[in-house]
């Protein structure tokens, strides 16, 4: 009888897990860092050029950061990609931003196991 109370204590001691959901910290630090509105290159400065080729490039882009390297198996991955360097060359801190929690979403349902 002790050994089965014993056993009841511990079933309801165990944690339920819950997932965690991801930030763009987590996913792409790099670009996180990069990406705050409040730290954007001037545009046509020679940061603002280095951060807009690199994100022209799928293996250092936002995505490319979150993948490891380049992805061709996720198209929202691909077309959000595709988006980021067209909000960052417009200047566009507001899509930005969007796409930001666009990308987020899209990486905690799609691509976390």
């Amino acid at each position: 009888m002790e050994n089965s109370l014993i056993f009841q204590d511990v079933q309801k001691e165990e944690p339920k897990q819950q997932k965690e959901e991801l930030t763009l910290e987590d996913i792409s630090p790099k670009w996180a860092a990069r990406l705050n509105k409040n730290k954007l290159p001037t545009f046509m400065s020679l940061t603002w050029f280095k951060w807009y080729s690199e994100l022209k490039y799928g293996s250092k882009c936002v995505v490319g950061e979150a993948h490891g390297s380049y992805f061709d198996d996720c198209n929202m991955c691909d077309d959000i990609s595709r988006k980021f360097m067209y909000y960052f060359g417009t200047r566009s801190n507001k899509k930005l931003e969007q796409g930001k929690h666009r990308f987020v979403k899209h990486w905690n349902e799609k691509h976390i196991m």
